[in-house]
């Protein structure tokens, strides 16, 4: 059985909109209800309850509590986390999705005794228990990593100019924001564009909710051309460029997964190294790129940027 991700948990939970919410009582007791509930963009799930309710007053004590959905038809989606009462921007976003699935429900969240939960999940597990399947697998709750599309090149070009203004940019990128700033429309488009499809470049993003936490692209380098220093291709090559990482996604293993996009694009096209140049006391992308298995090829040579080392992956 395929591994599910965090999108299908998301359709998943909307489609059955209903589950068993396991709270840890006062005497450390297991406490359940049976309740509606929802998934927000982000794969938080959220459910409303009165402040006065026993399950509240549990979440206010010990946040951690256990969420079962599915089960008549077969399959179920068992999962753990930790709960809150969010409350301004959070809570908007919460109960939006909420009214989206329940807008019966309106009149209720108008009521100041009622507050809405959000369950951040650490864990999750689909069984499927239909005839002839009887399997489970945990989910995968990372952020969901895709290739851009042509229509991304506004998200692409804001992401981009966040990542120039990075407190690393000096020794991350080539390109400047005074000049990423300047450049019109039709570059972005054109570049996006490019980018999503073929097999000359390709962009990979990592998009939480509607939110663009991460972005790498990948370039292939022809035998003969020039690289982007200018320097002569020996050998056609496949280069890792743009890799970003916003300050909060840091440390969570997001960077190894967009690098592991760019590697099975490259595999694909039948490369069996990536390379990628990386400033010589840019120590940061050094140790996530070693992380992510890449080595140093012995290669160093001067940029725009300063001295810089090339390190390989074997694909």
């Amino acid at each position: 059985m395929r591994r599910m991700d965090r999108e299908e948990l998301i359709a998943y939970v909307r489609s059955h909109r209903e589950a068993v919410l396991s709270t840890i009582g006062p005497d450390g007791s297991p406490q359940a209800a049976y309740l509606p509930i929802t998934a927000t963009d982000r794969g938080e799930l959220v459910l409303d309850a009165r402040a006065s309710s026993r399950k509240v007053a549990n979440v206010r004590r010990d946040p951690r509590v256990a969420v079962v959905v599915g089960g008549a038809d077969g399959t179920t989606l068992q999962c753990e986390g930790t709960a809150d009462l969010p409350d301004g921007a959070d809570r908007d976003a919460c109960a939006r999705a909420y009214l989206d699935a329940f807008p019966q429900f309106t009149p209720s969240l108008a009521d100041p005794d009622i507050v809405l939960v959000r369950i951040r999940l650490t864990w999750a597990r689909y069984g499927d228990y239909r005839p002839g399947a009887s399997s489970s697998q945990d989910v995968d709750l990372g952020v969901p990593i895709r290739r851009v599309r042509p229509d991304d090149w506004r998200a692409a070009r804001a992401l981009r100019l966040e990542a120039l203004q990075d407190e690393a940019a000096g020794i991350a990128f080539l390109e400047t924001y005074e000049r990423a700033s300047t450049e019109p429309d039709a570059f972005y488009q054109g570049r996006t564009a490019r980018a999503s499809d073929g097999d000359d470049v390709a962009q990979f993003v990592a998009v939480d909710g509607s939110t663009w936490v991460g972005s790498v692209t990948v370039i292939v380098q022809r035998a003969g051309s020039l690289d982007y220093h200018g320097h002569p291709v020996e050998r056609s090559r496949a280069t890792v460029v743009g890799v970003y990482v916003r300050g909060e996604q840091r440390g969570s293993g997001l960077i190894d997964r967009l690098l592991e996009e760019t590697a099975q694009w490259a595999r694909d096209l039948g490369f069996d190294e990536l390379t990628l140049g990386v400033h010589a006391e840019n120590a940061r992308a050094q140790g996530a790129y070693r992380r992510a298995g890449f080595v140093p090829s012995g290669v160093t040579f001067a940029s725009s940027i300063g001295p810089e080392l090339e390190m390989v992956r074997r694909l």
